[in-house]
């Protein structure tokens, strides 16, 4: 039997990989033969560049809500112009923000 490796690419790479590919005027089954790729990947990869990314400037002052800061609500020493904000996002990154 047969295995193949998984290979992990970027989405750098992968918009390469779809600029070869229009360049090869192959189908794309024959490219990815030819490539060593995998089909379902590579269509998964080209669907996804191909739809256009999720509108996310259409941001009004409506969209945003007012919070209240209490200063020593986690320590005393903290003043009201003292804040610590993190935001942990998907995929492992993490923003902080301190005022001190």
């Amino acid at each position: 039997m047969k295995t193949t490796q998984r290979v992990r690419r970027s989405r750098a790479q992968w918009r390469e990989i779809l600029t070869q590919f229009e360049a090869s005027r192959l189908s794309a089954a024959a490219f990815c033969k030819q490539q060593g790729i995998s089909y379902g990947s590579f269509m998964r990869w080209r669907q996804r560049m191909d739809s256009p990314a999720p509108d996310t400037a259409q941001v009004s002052d409506d969209d945003w809500l007012p919070i209240q800061v209490s200063a020593g609500a986690r320590d005393d020493s903290l003043t009201a112009n003292d804040w610590d904000i993190e935001l942990v996002l998907p995929g492992g990154v993490q923003l902080r923000m301190r005022a001190r």
